[in-house]
């Protein structure tokens, strides 16, 4: 038994985390924003990992903190090259990034509050990789699309 109550095997046999595998429906055609894309999508799963398996507080902080850190650069090098092209669709790329970045610092506090809890795990799992992996297809591809029209490879 862990100190949570739950032992690891049922923490085993009950794995909430759906491995998503990087694949060309998630690439946007940007050889920099692709990169930046998978390291999110290893990042998501590795702090999910992390939750369900209850790893010491220290390793899902490390995980959560480089989570963040890497979402706001990833978010910025977006915007930075939206804003350097006149991306028509800027301002709206930007209030799904602030969504984002809300939903993390919620998810941050859930765990400051309650700790390693399987509704974090599944709150990661679940709307952190479907908003991303939705995110890519639509938005992300969008932009990806536009660049390459205006022959600009990142």
């Amino acid at each position: 038994m862990n100190n949570l109550g739950h032992s690891k095997k049922c923490i085993r046999e009950e794995r909430l985390m759906v491995k998503i595998e990087w694949d060309d429906s998630l690439s946007v055609g940007i050889p920099l924003i692709d990169e930046q894309h998978k390291m999110l999508i290893q990042r998501l799963q590795a702090l999910v990992h992390a939750i369900e398996t209850f790893q010491s507080v220290t390793e899902i902080v490390k995980t959560l903190d480089f989570l963040i850190e890497y979402t706001n650069f990833h978010f910025s090098t977006e915007e930075k090259h939206m804003n350097e092209t006149q991306y028509p669709g800027l301002t709206y790329h930007q209030t799904q990034h602030e969504e984002f970045k809300a939903t993390l610092r919620d998810l941050t506090v859930d765990f400051e509050e309650d700790g390693a809890t399987r509704a974090l795990a599944e709150s990661v799992n679940t709307f952190l990789m479907n908003w991303l992996v939705t995110h890519i297809k639509s938005v992300d591809v969008q932009f990806g699309t536009f660049l390459m029209e205006k022959g600009r490879i990142l």
